[in-house]
This record gives structure tokens, C-alpha cells and sequence, in this order.
């Protein structure tokens, strides 16, 4: 049994993914987009990412996704902050070029509520950079980004929505 009372919220226990309606948990409409991207675009903590311990509930980290504070982390655990919306294409073609790593989320709805986030391999990825810079496919109608993440020695070109990057999809 999961113990959900330091959790808060229906909407905090839904966030957290515990409970899930739909096959894709960003899909989930029990939880308005908009509040889905204030999740995502908002920071509201610093978190101290060297105590020994890891924090719990809506601070704890949760390596390649968001937590309840809509602070976002690298699968490392890493937390990265949000230092450039609508980057384009071609400066996000640029980053990777210099090292930023690159995180997917296909349905536009900027990674909170549930969504994680997909880590494609690096290997994946520099293949795709070899063969030119992401492009908006508009395919599923979703809304469609891309922005950068950095943190204390990480970068992440974040690319939502109807993306495509060479053999790589969001």
C-alpha cells in the first residue's frame, strides 16, 4: 500500500501519478493543462541537491521528471532550471552540438501531471543532430516548443509536443 498522507491534495496524489485514468497520464483530463504548465514553468523551491538524505513529498526529487514543486531533474537526479523559453531549432541544434542533453515530451503539455519525460540515448541523439535540426511536424495538433533547462553542469533542450528530430520523436 503507497502512503499518500504527505502528499496533500487530490490534485497533488494525481500530479504525483498515483493515480492514473487514462493510458497516457498526460492525457489525463481531471487536471487542466494550464495547470499542468504552471506545474512545469513555475519554480517555487531551491532544493539543496548535496544533503545526504532525499526529500520527501512535494520536494522530493524524482530523477527525469518533475516533482509537486515543478522543480525538474535530470535522470541523475540533477535539478535544472528553466533559462530560455522558445528556443529555436537551429539554437537547439547548437546546444546539443555543445553538450546539452535532450529531453522529449510528445504531448505538449510541458512535462507536469503526470507526463514523464523521455531520455533518448545519446547515441540517438547525435545521429539526429548529424542529419539536421528538429523540425514541427503539427501531426497530432498538440502545442509545440522547444526550451532550455540548466543546472549546475547540465543543459537540457527540452522539445514538446509535435517534434521530430531525425529517427527521435516527441
Amino acid at each position: 500500500m503507497i502512503d499518500n498522507s504527505d502528499l496533500g491534495s487530490q490534485d497533488e496524489r494525481l500530479l504525483a501519478g498515483l493515480w492514473v485514468r487514462s493510458r497516457r497520464p498526460c492525457e489525463d483530463r481531471t487536471v487542466p493543462k494550464s495547470r499542468k504548465r504552471k506545474l512545469n514553468r513555475e519554480s517555487v523551491v531551491e532544493l539543496d541537491t548535496t544533503s545526504s538524505a532525499p526529500a520527501v513529498g512535494r520536494a522530493a526529487i524524482r530523477p527525469g521528471t518533475f516533482n509537486l514543486n515543478g522543480d525538474f531533474f535530470t535522470p541523475e537526479g540533477m535539478v535544472v532550471r528553466r533559462t530560455k523559453a522558445n528556443v529555436t531549432p537551429r539554437q537547439a541544434t547548437d546546444l546539443v552540438r555543445l553538450g546539452a542533453r535532450v529531453a522529449f515530451e510528445g504531448c505538449g503539455c510541458g512535462g507536469g501531471g503526470g507526463c514523464r519525460p523521455s531520455w533518448p540515448d545519446p547515441v540517438d541523439i547525435a545521429k539526429a543532430v548529424s542529419a539536421g535540426k528538429p523540425q514541427f511536424t503539427h501531426e497530432y495538433g498538440s502545442p509545440t516548443w522547444i526550451d532550455l533547462w540548466t543546472g549546475e553542469g547540465a543543459s537540457v533542450v527540452f522539445l514538446h509536443g509535435d517534434v521530430r528530430w531525425g529517427s527521435v520523436a516527441g
